[in-house]
């Protein structure tokens, strides 16, 4: 059994990012999608190029205390509930809709954000970005033979996350001959990955070409000595090897919280070895459960599943793309926009834990700054 202090965890959060333990009494309500189970490296690229395409996100909706009042026969009407249907679930919702912008206009998304909007209930999501989370720790090893530059860490990783996504097949290529994680000719590992970059980065481009270079130059360094903690002794080929990580770390952040989760059968396991405890009292402060006997979990896998085409599709179009298709929009789609924009920013000012990404800053400005546009709540 692993016994985690979770003040550990809250205090690291405040000392890294600046934002204060969350201490409310609430009640948390999850499902996910994206999950791939495992996401790793063969011969060819990647086991699953969806996880490429779009996140794995862990999220759903929570309520002030302990229980909370629905209405939930407007529920039903609207998302024409019929009678013995076992449960509401994302594919009713989406209902055959031919794309992300059509669905946005839908009966059915219209009819549900209402909804949602005014059942007074926050929403909460925790998005991974695959690719960025495997490749972040070629950064965070340089910590350790360059300390002096940790200012510029997460511009660092901004640049050679787009660098990976404009050069792919050739960084991959060097990431699968050195069994990436478990790189064992560092040198060899960092001079190829040097070389890459001095073949395409401009350094005249002080964003985000000096970054690039910057990270270029720390990484030969640390090529040199041999040290890259982070990415040697580990599973070779294996990027993420479970997802249940994440599950724990909202029971962490949210301690005094319950946290109810859809039943998940290998997160469940994985969780009963770990004991967490907080001012020396044990925590025993999540559950799964079916989703078909909870009404929220359900509304959970809704908004989990919204959530994640709403990230592919913001992702999938430039600024000057989005602002075309702003024009084009008809009033519900206008509103629906509005109204996921709110809701994101409404769970934020509760606390800004309740909307969690590991991805790199800017993808997440341009997600909110696309999403405000659409909303023309800009």
């Amino acid at each position: 059994m692993v016994r985690i202090n979770v003040e550990d965890q809250k205090d690291t959060v405040w000392k890294l990012n600046g934002i204060k333990p969350f201490n409310e009494e609430m009640t948390f309500y999850y499902d996910e999608s994206g999950n791939c189970r495992k996401f790793y490296l063969t011969d060819n690229g990647f086991n699953d190029p969806e996880a490429i395409k779009g996140d794995f996100v862990l999220a759903g909706i929570a309520h002030n205390g302990k229980s909370y009042e629905i209405d939930l026969v407007s529920l039903h009407e609207a998302l024409e509930y019929k009678e013995g249907q076992k449960e509401l679930k994302f594919k009713h919702l989406y209902h055959n809709s031919a794309d992300f912008v059509s669905f946005m206009g839908s009966k059915r998304a219209t009819e549900f954000l209402e909804w949602l909007d005014k059942s007074g209930l926050y929403i909460h999501y925790s998005a991974l970005n695959n690719l960025f989370y495997s490749l972040v720790d070629i950064v965070d090893s340089l910590w350790e033979t360059h300390p002096m530059c940790i200012m510029y860490f997460w511009d660092i990783k901004n640049a050679l996350y787009d660098f990976t996504i404009e050069h792919q097949d050739e960084v991959i290529d060097i990431l699968i001959r050195h069994t990436y994680p478990d790189v064992k000719d560092t040198v060899s590992f960092c001079y190829e990955l040097c070389d890459l970059i001095s073949k395409y980065n401009d350094d005249s481009i002080y964003n985000p070409g000096f970054f690039l270079e910057l990270f270029r130059q720390m990484l030969k360094a640390a090529g040199k000595m041999g040290k890259l903690p982070f990415i040697q002794d580990n599973e070779p080929n294996m990027l993420i090897k479970e997802y249940y990580l994440f599950y724990l770390e909202r029971c962490e952040i949210f301690s005094k919280s319950l946290h109810i989760f859809d039943e998940e059968k290998a997160v469940e396991k994985n969780l009963s070895n770990i004991q967490l405890y907080e001012h020396g009292k044990i925590l025993n402060h999540y559950k799964f459960v079916k989703s078909h006997e909870n009404i929220f979990v359900q509304i959970s896998d809704m908004i989990a599943g919204l959530l994640r085409r709403l990230f592919i599709f913001l992702d999938e179009k430039s600024i000057g793309e989005i602002k075309s298709l702003a024009e084009k929009l008809n009033e519900n789609q206008i509103n629906n926009f509005n109204i996921l924009w709110r809701l994101i920013s409404r769970s934020d000012e509760k606390s800004p834990l309740l909307i969690k990404n590991a991805n790199t800053p800017k993808n997440i400005q341009e997600r909110m700054m696309k999403l405000q546009i659409l909303g023309r709540s800009c």
